[in-house]
Protein backbone atom coordinates (compact mmCIF):
# COMPACT_ATOMS: atom_id res chain seq x y z
CA UNK A 1 0.00 0.00 0.00
CA UNK A 2 2.87 2.34 0.84
CA UNK A 3 4.56 1.66 -2.51
CA UNK A 4 1.37 2.39 -4.46
CA UNK A 5 0.90 5.67 -2.59
CA UNK A 6 4.55 6.60 -3.31
CA UNK A 7 4.09 5.85 -7.00
CA UNK A 8 0.93 7.97 -7.16
CA UNK A 9 2.60 10.88 -5.36
CA UNK A 10 5.67 10.61 -7.65
CA UNK A 11 3.39 10.60 -10.72
CA UNK A 12 1.53 13.69 -9.52
CA UNK A 13 4.82 15.46 -8.77
CA UNK A 14 6.20 14.62 -12.22
CA UNK A 15 2.97 15.88 -13.81
CA UNK A 16 3.17 19.13 -11.85
CA UNK A 17 6.85 19.61 -12.73
CA UNK A 18 6.16 19.06 -16.45
CA UNK A 19 3.16 21.40 -16.30
CA UNK A 20 5.27 24.04 -14.57
CA UNK A 21 8.09 23.69 -17.13
CA UNK A 22 5.62 24.05 -19.99
CA UNK A 23 4.12 27.10 -18.33
CA UNK A 24 7.58 28.68 -18.12
CA UNK A 25 8.60 27.65 -21.66
CA UNK A 26 5.35 28.84 -23.35
CA UNK A 27 6.22 32.58 -23.55
CA UNK A 28 9.62 31.82 -25.09
CA UNK A 29 8.08 29.46 -27.61
CA UNK A 30 5.36 31.95 -28.50
CA UNK A 31 7.78 34.84 -28.96
CA UNK A 32 9.93 32.71 -31.28
CA UNK A 33 6.85 31.59 -33.20
CA UNK A 34 5.60 35.17 -33.57
CA UNK A 35 9.07 36.29 -34.73
CA UNK A 36 9.06 33.55 -37.40
CA UNK A 37 5.58 34.60 -38.52
CA UNK A 38 6.69 38.24 -38.74
CA UNK A 39 9.72 37.24 -40.81
CA UNK A 40 7.57 35.20 -43.19
CA UNK A 41 5.05 38.05 -43.45
CA UNK A 42 7.85 40.51 -44.25
CA UNK A 43 9.10 38.19 -47.02
CA UNK A 44 5.59 38.04 -48.47
CA UNK A 45 5.37 41.84 -48.30
CA UNK A 46 8.75 42.14 -50.02
CA UNK A 47 7.46 40.01 -52.89
CA UNK A 48 4.31 42.09 -53.23
CA UNK A 49 6.30 45.34 -53.07
CA UNK A 50 8.62 44.02 -55.79
CA UNK A 51 5.55 43.28 -57.90
CA UNK A 52 4.30 46.83 -57.38
CA UNK A 53 7.73 48.24 -58.21
CA UNK A 54 8.00 46.12 -61.35
CA UNK A 55 4.53 47.15 -62.53
CA UNK A 56 5.30 50.83 -61.87
CA UNK A 57 8.58 50.51 -63.80
CA UNK A 58 6.67 49.02 -66.74
CA UNK A 59 4.23 51.93 -66.59
CA UNK A 60 7.07 54.49 -66.54
CA UNK A 61 8.75 52.79 -69.49
CA UNK A 62 5.46 52.69 -71.38
CA UNK A 63 4.90 56.39 -70.72
CA UNK A 64 8.51 57.11 -71.79
CA UNK A 65 7.75 55.46 -75.12
CA UNK A 66 9.62 52.14 -74.74
CA UNK A 67 8.80 50.29 -77.95
CA UNK A 68 9.08 46.79 -76.47
CA UNK A 69 6.77 47.56 -73.55
CA UNK A 70 4.30 49.32 -75.87
CA UNK A 71 4.37 46.34 -78.22
CA UNK A 72 3.77 43.77 -75.48
CA UNK A 73 1.36 45.65 -73.19
CA UNK A 74 -1.32 48.29 -73.45
CA UNK A 75 -1.49 51.12 -70.96
CA UNK A 76 -4.72 49.68 -69.56
CA UNK A 77 -3.07 46.30 -68.98
CA UNK A 78 -0.09 47.88 -67.21
CA UNK A 79 -2.39 50.04 -65.07
CA UNK A 80 -4.38 46.93 -64.20
CA UNK A 81 -1.14 45.18 -63.18
CA UNK A 82 -0.24 48.10 -60.90
CA UNK A 83 -3.71 48.06 -59.32
CA UNK A 84 -3.63 44.26 -58.91
CA UNK A 85 -0.22 44.41 -57.22
CA UNK A 86 -1.36 47.17 -54.88
CA UNK A 87 -4.56 45.30 -54.01
CA UNK A 88 -2.50 42.14 -53.37
CA UNK A 89 -0.40 44.08 -50.88
CA UNK A 90 -3.52 45.48 -49.21
CA UNK A 91 -4.94 41.96 -49.02
CA UNK A 92 -1.78 40.64 -47.33
CA UNK A 93 -1.97 43.46 -44.81
CA UNK A 94 -5.64 42.64 -44.18
CA UNK A 95 -4.92 38.94 -43.56
CA UNK A 96 -2.06 39.87 -41.23
CA UNK A 97 -4.38 42.22 -39.35
CA UNK A 98 -6.83 39.31 -38.91
CA UNK A 99 -4.04 37.23 -37.44
CA UNK A 100 -3.04 40.03 -35.06
CA UNK A 101 -6.65 40.34 -33.86
CA UNK A 102 -6.77 36.58 -33.30
CA UNK A 103 -3.45 36.68 -31.47
CA UNK A 104 -4.72 39.35 -29.09
CA UNK A 105 -8.11 37.69 -28.65
CA UNK A 106 -6.82 34.16 -27.97
CA UNK A 107 -3.61 34.90 -26.06
CA UNK A 108 -5.10 33.20 -22.98
CA UNK A 109 -6.72 30.34 -24.93
CA UNK A 110 -3.81 28.12 -26.02
CA UNK A 111 -5.89 25.78 -28.20
CA UNK A 112 -7.51 28.55 -30.24
CA UNK A 113 -4.23 30.44 -30.44
CA UNK A 114 -2.52 27.30 -31.74
CA UNK A 115 -5.22 26.96 -34.42
CA UNK A 116 -4.76 30.59 -35.46
CA UNK A 117 -0.98 30.23 -35.57
CA UNK A 118 -1.17 27.01 -37.60
CA UNK A 119 -3.66 28.46 -40.08
CA UNK A 120 -1.69 31.66 -40.64
CA UNK A 121 1.65 29.85 -40.88
CA UNK A 122 0.15 27.53 -43.51
CA UNK A 123 -1.17 30.55 -45.36
CA UNK A 124 2.25 32.25 -45.34
CA UNK A 125 4.11 29.07 -46.34
CA UNK A 126 1.77 28.50 -49.27
CA UNK A 127 2.03 32.16 -50.27
CA UNK A 128 5.85 32.01 -50.24
CA UNK A 129 5.76 28.74 -52.18
CA UNK A 130 3.46 30.44 -54.67
CA UNK A 131 6.01 33.19 -55.28
CA UNK A 132 8.80 30.66 -55.73
CA UNK A 133 6.64 28.40 -57.87
CA UNK A 134 5.56 31.26 -60.11
CA UNK A 135 9.05 31.83 -61.42
CA UNK A 136 9.75 28.10 -61.73
CA UNK A 137 6.53 27.41 -63.57
CA UNK A 138 6.85 30.43 -65.86
CA UNK A 139 10.34 29.24 -66.79
CA UNK A 140 8.93 25.78 -67.39
CA UNK A 141 6.19 27.14 -69.66
CA UNK A 142 8.73 29.27 -71.55
CA UNK A 143 11.03 26.30 -72.09
CA UNK A 144 8.14 24.01 -72.98
CA UNK A 145 8.79 21.63 -70.07
CA UNK A 146 5.23 22.12 -68.82
CA UNK A 147 2.04 23.22 -70.50
CA UNK A 148 0.08 26.36 -69.84
CA UNK A 149 -2.81 24.19 -68.61
CA UNK A 150 -0.55 22.67 -65.94
CA UNK A 151 0.42 26.18 -64.87
CA UNK A 152 -3.23 27.19 -64.57
CA UNK A 153 -4.00 24.01 -62.62
CA UNK A 154 -1.12 24.74 -60.20
CA UNK A 155 -2.31 28.33 -59.77
CA UNK A 156 -5.89 27.24 -59.08
CA UNK A 157 -4.76 24.68 -56.48
CA UNK A 158 -2.73 27.34 -54.69
CA UNK A 159 -5.68 29.74 -54.69
CA UNK A 160 -7.95 27.07 -53.18
CA UNK A 161 -5.44 26.33 -50.40
CA UNK A 162 -4.99 30.05 -49.63
CA UNK A 163 -8.76 30.60 -49.47
CA UNK A 164 -9.20 27.60 -47.14
CA UNK A 165 -6.61 29.01 -44.74
CA UNK A 166 -8.22 32.45 -44.87
CA UNK A 167 -11.62 30.88 -44.19
CA UNK A 168 -10.12 29.16 -41.14
CA UNK A 169 -8.88 32.53 -39.84
CA UNK A 170 -12.32 34.07 -40.48
CA UNK A 171 -14.04 31.23 -38.62
CA UNK A 172 -11.71 31.72 -35.66
CA UNK A 173 -12.52 35.45 -35.68
CA UNK A 174 -16.24 34.69 -35.32
CA UNK A 175 -15.67 32.34 -32.35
Amino acid sequence: MNIILSIIIAGVLIYLIVKFCLLIYRPFFLSKTFRNIDEMYNRVLNHTERSIHSALEDLKEWEAGDKVIRLVHSEDRITKNVNDAESAKAHEEEVYAKFLRLKEHFIHHPTKLAEAIAAYQRYLKVRLAQFQGASIYSSGVTSGAITFDELVKYRNEIIIILKENERKLDMLLTD
